[in-house]
């Protein structure tokens, strides 16, 4: 909200985030202070407060401070009552926002009705493998040529074999339980367990905890099962690639006005795992959290579809950004003192 001289009054949360700046630097200053827009000028602003009309403008590029630039629609309304006199509101529509979240959204849709197609399969393929174990069982016994039952034999190994992929394709089988406890009990444990793990791997680990994370309503051992899959996989893609000087960082912070969805939350908790690998092969970004794809060779696919799995189970999600030489997974579960993992997240603004 401006007054009659274009200073600004008042500033929302979401304009904050838009405009990298908070309602304690700016209230007082000058529009101008905040951005500035070529080719236009404060005309437009000056003419809604003398005309009392509204204007609105598509695809306006605001250059902010510190160099960054933001692309929106505006629209600009005069205002007054009894407290405010002769204001204008300015509303602003960030496009990136909206296109990233229409896009995530998408994603998050297609990923759940393809991983719950490929659970329905994995269910009916499960119950025909026990018969066929269980008839080869029986035919072993009863075969009285030892070189026969090598067949047999086959059989049982290789439904074996594909009982452990379906089990994996179902994920953990560990119904959750909830505590509220201290997010990075679970990562140091990954991270004590992957220095036993790269004793003959030089790789670098770097951990950058923010202490100021409150307690979180989580099932410590998923949330291990999710960053260790995360982790594995950034050593794998690290080792794999004969990476010089390979490093991986897990970060913890606390962000603010995210989106879940179509869902935005005030304060959350995002635990990112990076590193200088190759980064993912473009032709498999919009397929990763797919079940079955991967970019190894002999790898299975289950590894982020579990884990994003595991993270909705959080009510979180997973996200991530990738370029050769900058890889980052991040988990992002919402802080909330009333989360409730059977009715979602109650303080959840849309």
């Amino acid at each position: 909200m401006l007054d009659s001289s274009l200073s600004i009054k008042l500033i929302n949360t979401s304009a904050e985030s838009f405009l990298d700046s908070s309602l304690k630097s700016t209230t007082g200053k000058k529009i101008t202070d905040l951005f500035h827009e070529e080719p236009d000028s404060l005309e437009n602003f000056e003419n809604c407060l003398e005309k009392n009309r509204d204007f609105k403008k598509i695809d306006a590029i605001l250059h902010l401070r510190k160099g960054r630039t933001l692309l929106c629609d505006y629209t600009l309304r005069p205002f007054s009552n009894a407290e405010f006199k002769e204001c204008l509101i300015m509303e602003i529509v960030g496009k990136e926002n909206a296109s990233e979240i229409k896009e995530r959204h998408r994603m998050k849709t297609n990923q759940e009705i393809t991983t719950e197609f490929i659970r329905g399969m994995a269910h009916e393929i499960k119950n025909p493998l026990s018969g066929i174990r269980g008839s080869a069982q029986l035919l072993n016994n009863k075969l009285p040529d030892q070189n026969l039952r090598e067949y047999t034999d086959i059989i049982i190994k290789q439904t074996d074999r594909l009982t452990v992929l379906v089990d994996n394709i179902l994920g953990p089988n560990k119904k959750p339980s909830f505590k509220v406890q201290n997010i990075h009990y679970p990562i140091e444990n990954v991270m004590d367990l992957e220095k036993n793990e790269i004793k003959d791997i030089e790789i670098k680990y770097e951990k950058d905890f923010d202490p100021s994370i409150p307690d979180l309503l989580i099932d410590s051992y998923l949330i291990e099962n999710s960053v260790l899959n995360l982790i594995k996989n950034a050593r794998e893609s690290l080792s794999n690639s004969k990476t010089l000087s390979p490093k991986i960082k897990v970060k913890t912070r606390v962000v603010h006005q995210e989106y879940i969805g179509e869902l935005r939350f005030t304060t959350l908790c995002k635990i990112s795992i990076s590193d200088n690998g190759p980064g993912i092969p473009e032709d498999i970004k919009d397929s990763i959290f797919f079940p079955m794809i991967s970019g190894k060779e002999q790898g299975s696919g289950l590894g982020l579809s579990i884990t994003q799995g595991i993270v909705s189970q959080h009510n979180g999600a997973l996200q991530f950004r990738s370029k050769p030489g900058d890889t980052e997974f991040s988990i992002i579960i919402p802080i909330s003192a009333n989360m409730n993992t059977n009715d979602g997240l109650k303080e959840a603004h849309g």
